[in-house]
Order: C-alpha cells, then structure tokens, then sequence
C-alpha cells in the first residue's frame, strides 16, 4: 500500500492518496477525541510511511495532504449535517 501511495504522488495521482488519507482518517476517529490530534495522527503516519519506504515527501506535498484533510473535514461536517436534518 505505502508504495503504490509513492508511487501515486510521484505521479500525481492523488486519487488514490485521497483514499489512504481518508483510510487514515477513519481511523483516527477511532483513536483519538479531537480533531487536531486525528490530524496530527494522520500527518504523522504520512511521514514516517514516506520515511519508511526511503520516499523523499516535500514539505509542498505535506502542506497540499494538510489541506486535503481540512476539505475532507469540512465536507464531512456538511454532509452529515444534512443527513441528520433529513433523519
């Protein structure tokens, strides 16, 4: 997995980070109470499984997954506020 998301920011397929992330997001939710430490959580595991297969992640692509994980959570809010107005 960690080498086909190399692999897809090298190419710039962020389809397929957009999908890890949110696989890290999920994840998150479960481990932590807070937004910002899910967040952090989420960075953090991007790191070292760049750290991990030897991939050089610029500080450029950590701002752009940063920003990604801000839509994701302002999206989801919006959805879900919806979904419980029609509930």
């Amino acid at each position: 997995l960690v080498h086909t998301v190399r692999d897809s920011v090298k190419k710039g397929n962020w389809d397929d980070v957009v999908r890890w992330v949110a696989s890290l997001m999920a994840d998150a939710e479960r481990l932590y109470s807070t937004g910002a430490a899910r967040k952090e959580w989420v960075m953090d595991m991007v790191r070292i499984s760049a750290d991990t297969v030897d991939y050089p992640i610029d500080e450029a692509a950590m701002t752009k997954i940063g920003e990604m994980i801000d839509s994701l959570c302002a999206m989801s809010k919006v959805v879900n506020s919806k979904s419980a107005a029609e509930a």
